[in-house]
């Protein structure tokens, strides 16, 4: 009698186990959809709204401007001290980056009333800091190789150089590509730039990928990588562009004039990728 009832028991307990684990599934995907909804209306019962913003990074202030227009937008509200988050947030983690601010709109592609479709303009940014090994490495020893000097334009470029994937039509992988790059000046300081554009591919739509990189400091730089929904070869800049195509750019280019970083505080020596304000890159080259 004793065996039947341990017999029926686990009978019992097999049955029930796919409601135990439908049950646990419901409970995670009620808890990310609770998570979702919090966070969206986060920003509804707090917005981030259209404006300049400044944040601090160690001695220096990151400013830019949040356009007219965005959908949604986000900032770090505290001061960054790079080396706390170095030693007590990101020891145990290969990439350390923190995000600085984001933020997007969206841009109705189609043609209404014909076409209803849609597309993001989105922009952000964040600061990456290197290896704890490489922020104590005796820099001037015969390792120099081994590490990047994010104060230089040249390994700023060197040591962010990447690549992408080719496709045909059909979105058949073909190879890799790498990234055109090149140097642009905003508000008197170098960034190096990557350039990627994606046509439209089965269900892929098109897409321009613009990267940013600038040093703040031996160990540290920052990216700010711009998305638009069109590419300046379907649209030339030279040619008469849609309406939206119009406000996407301008969207981009008032972001992108508006960025500034400052000296160190106290610093008196001239700052590293800084140039006179006259080489700025004319924004219209800056926009997609």
């Amino acid at each position: 009698m004793k065996y039947y009832s341990i017999v029926g028991a686990l009978i019992v307990m097999l049955l029930s186990l796919p409601n135990i684990v439908l049950a646990e599934d419901y409970e995670l995907r009620e808890a990310h959809r609770h998570e979702v909804v919090r966070q969206s209306w986060a920003d509804v019962r707090n917005p981030v709204l259209p404006g300049d913003y400044n944040i601090k990074i160690d001695g220096r202030v990151f400013s830019m401007t949040i356009p007219q227009g965005r959908t949604a937008a986000s900032y770090n509200r505290k001061d960054i001290d790079t080396q706390y988050y170095r030693e007590q947030i990101f020891s145990d983690r290969e990439e350390k980056a923190l995000s600085l601010i984001g933020f997007r709109r969206k841009d109705q592609t189609g043609i209404w009333p014909l076409v209803r479709s849609y597309g993001e303009t989105s922009i952000g940014a964040g600061v990456f800091l290197a290896e704890e090994w490489e922020s104590k490495i005796d820099r001037t020893s015969v390792k120099a190789s081994m590490w990047a000097d994010y104060r230089t334009l040249e390994s700023l470029v060197k040591m962010t150089k990447s690549f992408n994937y080719a496709h045909d039509e059909q979105g058949n992988r073909l190879g890799k590509i790498e990234t055109p790059r090149d140097v642009v000046v905003i508000n008197g300081r170098q960034w190096a730039r990557e350039h990627s554009e994606r046509a439209a591919i089965v269900d892929l739509p098109e897409e321009t990928v613009d990267t940013y990189y600038t040093g703040l400091s031996a160990n540290s730089y920052i990216r700010l990588i711009v998305r638009a929904p069109y590419t300046a070869s379907r649209y030339p800049k030279d040619k008469e562009r849609p309406e939206w195509v119009k406000q996407s750019s301008a969207f981009i280019a008032k972001a992108l004039s508006s960025i500034k970083i400052s000296a160190p505080a106290g610093s008196t020596e001239p700052d590293f990728l800084t140039v006179d304000e006259s080489q700025n890159t004319p924004i219209e080259m800056l926009a997609p």
